[in-house]
């Protein structure tokens, strides 16, 4: 009797501790499952164990890293990418992500650096060039935003992204005409890209094509920007009016 008490002890056991335990693969996987749902909260939950069982698992920190950007907690995300760059420092991907988070902090000398290493590993990274050009053009340097921004579009010629921000360089340069011709190459690639619509529609509107200019705001507010609404009010709606007022 006592050794079928042990036996069936020794089965439970067995069976919650040994066969029952997850390992550490298992719980990225359910923690990809809950990132792809946008629970990262319990997402991260599934990546701290996974690093309790394997504190080497590069792919966990770069996940849990994501999570945490995901939540605003920027700089324990940075934290979590340099654990998984100490571990392994030839991942390119971690250097852009970690890159876009030092973005976000306004941190734009180190975001640059962490671009310019992820191009070092990998000279066909169109998003890592599309990234620096960003943080340049976010600095003033225009010059070299565009050199980078062209160097994207060498590697990815349907980079929708890339093409609205050389629009926005030649909107702040005054060259409306060229960044309207970069925003029609954008919503050619992209056309639901509310924000290119508006930009595209002031544009318009400083070159004295009102009518096409409120057509793309409203097209914006179509596709769901709230915020455009104040600039249709500003150049469409007073417009309109004042015109009414004119022709009375």
């Amino acid at each position: 009797m006592i050794k079928l008490v042990f036996i069936s002890i020794c089965f439970i056991v067995i069976h919650f501790f040994g066969y029952s335990q997850k390992t550490a693969e298992e719980l990225v996987e359910e923690g990809l499952t809950k990132v792809s749902y946008k629970n990262h909260k319990a997402a991260i939950s599934d990546f701290n164990k996974a690093l309790k069982i394997n504190p080497s698992m590069v792919v966990a920190y770069e996940y849990r890293a994501f999570s945490k950007r995901q939540l605003g907690k920027l700089q324990s995300s940075i934290a979590d990418y340099n654990r998984a760059l100490a571990i392994n420092p030839n991942l390119p991907d971690a250097y852009n992500a970690r890159g876009e988070v030092y973005l976000l902090l306004g941190h734009y000398k180190e975001s640059i650096n962490d671009f310019t290493m992820t191009i070092h590993i990998n000279k066909k990274h169109p998003l890592a060039y599309y990234n620096r050009g960003f943080a340049h053009q976010s600095t003033g340097d225009y010059k070299q935003a565009l050199k980078d921004y062209d160097k994207a579009l060498e590697i990815n010629t349907s980079f929708a992204e890339v093409y609205f921000e050389i629009g926005n360089i030649e909107n702040i340069k005054g060259k409306y005409v060229e960044a309207i011709q970069h925003y029609d190459k954008a919503i050619g690639i992209k056309s639901d890209f509310a924000k290119v619509y508006i930009a595209r529609g002031v544009a318009k509107i400083k070159t004295g094509e009102n009518t096409n200019g409120c057509n793309d705001l409203t097209k914006a507010k179509e596709l769901g920007d709230k915020g455009v609404e104040s600039l249709i009010q500003l150049f469409c709606e007073s417009k309109r009016q004042t015109e009414g007022n004119e022709e009375r």
